[in-house]
C-alpha cells in the first residue's frame, strides 16, 4: 500500500503579485501633495525675502531647517500611517506589518531631502512646485533600466540612490513573500531574491533622505541668488 506524502499546502495569490507594482505608484501620487506645497513654500520664502528678514533678526540655519523637518515629518507620519493601516484590511495576511510601516515612513523621509535638494535650484516660486513635481514623478521612469533579467545588485543598488526606485524594488520583494503566502519577517528580510532585499530598499532610503538633505543644504548657500550673498 503506497501512501503520497503530505507536503504544506502551495499558496500563490496573483492579486499579491499585482500589489508589487500598484502599491508603489499610489503612495507616489499620495506624496504629490507635499512635494508641491513644501516647494513652494519654501521657495516662496526665499521669493518675499522672509527667510533673509528672519535672519536679520537672528535666526540661524539650524532651527529654520529643523522647524521645516518637523512640520513635513508630522505629515509624513500622518500619510504613511493612513496608507499602511489601510493595508491592514485584508492585503497583509502574512508579513509582519511593522516592516510595511517602515518602508513608507523612510520613504516619506526621503521624499524631504528630495524637495530640499529641489527647492535649492529655484528662486521663484512660479514654476518651483510644478517642476519639482514633474521631477519627483519621472523618477519613477528610473526603475524601468532595472526591471530587465540579468541587472546585477550593483546597478539596483545605485539606481536606488533615487527613492522612487527603492520604493519599487521594496514593494516587489514585499509582493513576492506576501504572494506566495511567506510573508516578510525577520527571517526573510534580509533574503536576496533577483539581486535584491526588503533590508536594502530600507537602507537605500535612510542613505537617500541623508544624501539628498545634506546635498540640498550645500547647494542652497552655493547656488547663486537674487536675495542674499552666497
Amino acid at each position: 500500500m503506497f501512501q503520497p506524502m503530505q507536503t504544506d499546502t502551495s499558496i500563490y495569490d496573483p492579486f499579491g503579485q499585482a500589489l508589487g507594482l500598484l502599491l508603489p505608484l499610489f503612495l507616489l501620487l499620495a506624496f504629490i501633495p507635499p512635494v508641491y506645497n513644501m516647494t513652494f513654500k519654501i521657495v516662496r520664502e526665499k521669493e518675499t525675502r522672509a527667510k533673509e528678514t528672519m535672519r536679520i533678526m537672528g535666526m540661524t540655519d539650524l532651527p529654520y531647517w529643523l522647524s521645516w523637518f518637523m512640520f513635513y515629518t508630522c505629515i509624513n507620519f500622518v500619510v504613511s500611517t493612513l496608507a499602511w493601516f489601510t493595508l491592514l484590511f485584508k492585503v497583509l495576511n502574512y508579513s509582519n506589518p511593522f516592516y510595511i510601516w517602515i518602508l513608507f515612513f523612510l520613504y516619506g523621509q526621503a521624499v524631504f531631502g528630495q524637495i530640499i535638494f529641489l527647492q535649492s535650484m529655484f528662486t521663484g516660486s512660479k514654476y518651483a512646485g510644478i517642476v519639482s513635481t514633474i521631477i519627483y514623478f519621472c523618477g519613477v521612469l528610473v526603475n524601468k533600466l532595472i526591471m530587465e533579467d540579468g541587472v546585477p545588485r550593483s546597478s539596483k543598488l545605485l539606481a536606488s540612490l533615487l527613492p522612487q526606485v527603492a520604493l519599487m524594488q521594496g514593494s516587489i520583494q514585499f509582493a513576492n513573500y506576501e504572494g506566495t503566502g511567506v510573508g516578510l519577517d525577520s527571517s526573510t528580510v534580509s533574503v536576496i531574491y533577483e539581486e535584491y532585499s526588503f533590508n536594502s530598499a530600507l537602507w537605500m532610503l535612510f542613505l537617500d533622505f541623508l544624501l539628498f538633505f545634506l546635498v540640498g543644504l550645500y547647494l542652497d548657500k552655493v547656488i547663486p541668488s537674487d536675495f542674499g550673498q552666497r
